[in-house]
């Protein structure tokens, strides 16, 4: 409506431009959303996403409501969030660590991590790690691991073999043995699915995303926060998704040191809602 402030602020767009020589130009409204988040905060990125009126981990009362859905979606009981790492692409850098940048499938890249809820939306985010970065690294080192860590949450996240079995996440099995274990699975890689789901999504919304994006790597991160803002804003807008494309992004090593206390409480979660 027109009383929206964030309408009033967009109202300055006729008088900005998004005409460049190169390609790709920044859309308008993206610049005004960079601009704000500057003039609020001093800085371009942070590591859990920007405007927290869009992206925020949910509170008590929503996680119910998410473990109801995410069970009516998969048969996964107690999840509140699907949990992923995708890549980004960028130009090298020209600094000395340029080659951290540079992923598994040999391109240079930003390693996202987010997590998204039932609504295909951004529940968290994590933009700056580089591309050589491990999924599990960049979980274990961020503030959502503590949140879960000190058991502010009360519900589970679930993540592919790239990441650590935990009490708090829980991947698949790489070689399932009975029954109880294919279920599981089963149920884990429909319910966890909607995280790539959501990644499609945002990728073809904004297809910056797909190209290689062609600015310093801070810069870079203030780009990709900016889509997953605007991502969530069109989701609760009840904008329709657009056709998702085929991506291209690096095949992560399963993890291979976890401990056999997590792997034990897989077991015992899987006997007790997989019989």
């Amino acid at each position: 409506t027109s009383r929206n402030p964030f309408n009033k602020v967009l109202s300055v767009q006729p008088r900005l431009s998004s005409v460049t020589q190169r390609g790709q130009p920044i859309p308008v409204c993206l610049q005004v959303l960079i601009t704000l988040r500057f003039l609020a905060c001093g800085t371009f990125h942070r590591e859990t996403g920007d405007l927290s009126h869009y992206i925020n981990f949910p509170d008590a009362r929503t996680q119910a409501n998410y473990k109801v859905l995410f069970y009516e979606y998969g048969n996964f009981p107690g999840v509140i969030g699907c949990i992923d790492g995708t890549h980004i692409p960028i130009k090298r850098p020209s600094t000395p660590d340029a080659e951290e940048y540079r992923n598994r499938k040999n391109w240079f890249s930003i390693n996202v991590q987010g997590v998204c809820t039932p609504q295909l939306e951004f529940s968290n985010i994590v933009v700056w790690w580089k591309g050589a970065t491990h999924d599990s690294r960049i979980f274990l080192n961020s503030s959502l691991y503590t949140q879960f860590e000190r058991r502010d949450h009360n519900g589970i996240l679930l993540g592919d073999s790239g990441f650590a079995q935990k009490d708090f996440l829980f991947t698949p099995y790489l070689h399932p043995t009975t029954a109880e274990q294919l279920r599981y699975n089963q149920a884990h890689m429909r319910t966890r699915g909607l995280v790539e789901r959501m990644f499609g999504v945002w990728k073809s919304r904004f297809q910056c995303l797909r190209k290689t994006l062609r600015f310093k790597p801070s810069r870079c991160c203030t780009v990709i926060i900016a889509t997953a803002v605007l991502h969530n804003y069109l989701k609760k807008q009840g904008c329709p998704d657009p056709p998702i494309e085929e991506d291209d992004n690096p095949d992560v090593p399963p993890f291979t040191t976890n401990h056999r206390e997590g792997l034990a409480y897989r077991d015992a979660f899987a006997l007790c809602h997989f019989k």
